[in-house]
């Protein structure tokens, strides 16, 4: 319910929020007098088109004024001020950072944020991060163009953004250095130089998820991983995790599984189908799919396939999210929250002009519950498999 209360109320588009700040400010600084007349009278609404009037300046003088601009004489300051008393005139905070030339406000760009624990966290921590700097947030899930990128820059509708769904070469992250403007990452390219990052060490997580399961005796581990297209794309994630996989598995002399699929339950359940079909010996698999990784858990269900007592599943997931699920989750802990937090914190330090650059990469935390064990010898003669827990619930490697 959260979740989806907080779409609504933060979720916009880029075309939607021009639009509505673009009436803010021109109604409120810098509209035609006719216009602002007809406002007047409709709503009994003073604008500072009115106060110039009434004092015989220009709209841009009385916006200078209003935002303590020294080149004004003060005769005429106080000439406008003594107005603005008189009427009653109180100008709208936003428009007025809008004119200055800043908003005191950052924007999320998450494309395609579905609802999801993890995606929640990451919002709600940067949100927080906001708030507790006095910044106005907002979330954009929309997939921006250049154009609408370049438009958002342009605006003064935000003074810093926030940028996640990081691809190693990202045109995104070249546009914002070129012209100088602020944001952090939540994810990392393949030059992060000069620029403000914190993410997930996704190659050391996946290599402690794979050798943890080596260790206990599993030989077929299967990556249930991002599509092909993803990887091919060069996001991210999906680069990171496949090549550590691949390059531990090597390591261990280990069998390379890998199963791509879509993050929806349905095709990742379908995914987990096609690769039981393909290696009905597979003893162990590490999802990179979050949340989601509940369909691995049905899909095993339908197959009459006990956790952990034929299959150990471990997943990169939020603590909160694992411990939902029946057994509890092993999992590479995702800290969402605390991710959008500290990207929060580190664009309002460099908006502040008080931090330097970061590269936030803390070392991934595999917490040991009930949905991993070693494998059984048993299946191989025929006898049942024993049902047990084999590792302390929530421990840490």
């Amino acid at each position: 319910m959260r979740a989806t209360c907080l779409k609504r109320s933060v979720t916009s588009t880029l075309s939607l929020d021009i639009i509505r700040w673009i009436a803010i400010i021109l109604g409120s600084v810098t509209g035609s007098g006719a216009g602002h007349k007809s406002m007047s009278a409709s709503s009994n609404a003073i604008t500072i088109a009115d106060i110039a009037r009434a004092a015989g300046v220009s709209v841009s003088t009385v916006s200078r004024i209003l935002n303590n601009k020294p080149d004004v004489a003060e005769g005429t300051r106080q000439r406008v001020q003594a107005i603005i008393a008189e009427l009653g005139f109180t100008p709208h905070a936003q428009a007025q950072r809008l004119a200055a030339g800043r908003s005191r406000t950052i924007a999320l760009l998450f494309p395609d944020a579905q609802l999801s624990l993890m995606r929640e966290e990451f919002i709600l921590g940067a949100a927080k991060a906001a708030s507790d700097a006095s910044y106005t947030f907002y979330l954009m899930t929309s997939d921006l163009t250049r154009h609408q990128l370049m438009a958002l820059c342009r605006s003064a509708l935000a003074d810093g953004i926030i940028l996640m769904e990081i691809h190693l070469r990202d045109w995104r992250v070249s546009y914002l250095k070129r012209i100088g403007f602020p944001f952090v990452m939540i994810g990392r390219c393949a030059n992060n130089k000069g620029i403000n990052f914190i993410d997930m060490d996704f190659e050391r997580g996946i290599a402690q998820a794979t050798e943890h399961l080596a260790s206990l005796g599993h030989r077929k581990i299967a990556l249930l991983t991002f599509p092909d297209d993803a990887h091919e794309r060069g996001y991210g994630p999906a680069v990171r995790s496949r090549d550590s996989y691949m390059r531990t598995c090597k390591q261990l002399g280990l069998p390379t599984i890998v199963a791509p699929a879509n993050d929806t339950r349905s095709q990742l359940a379908e995914a987990t189908d096609a690769l039981l079909n393909r290696h009905p010996d597979l003893t162990a698999m590490i999802s990179m799919h979050g949340d989601t990784t509940i369909a691995v858990y049905r899909a095993l269900e339908r197959r009459d396939r006990r956790i952990p007592a034929d299959v150990s599943v471990i997943a990169f997931i939020t603590r909160r999210a694992a411990e939902l699920f029946t057994p509890p989750l092993t999992a590479i802990d995702f800290p969402a929250y605390d991710f959008g937090y500290q990207a929060g914190r580190m664009l309002i330090a460099q908006l502040q002009g008080s931090g330097g650059v970061e590269h936030v990469l803390p070392p991934p935390q595999l917490v040991l519950r009930e949905s991993v064990a070693p494998p059984c010898a048993s299946r191989r003669n025929g006898s049942a498999c024993p049902v047990g827990n084999h590792e302390r619930r929530d421990a840490y490697r």
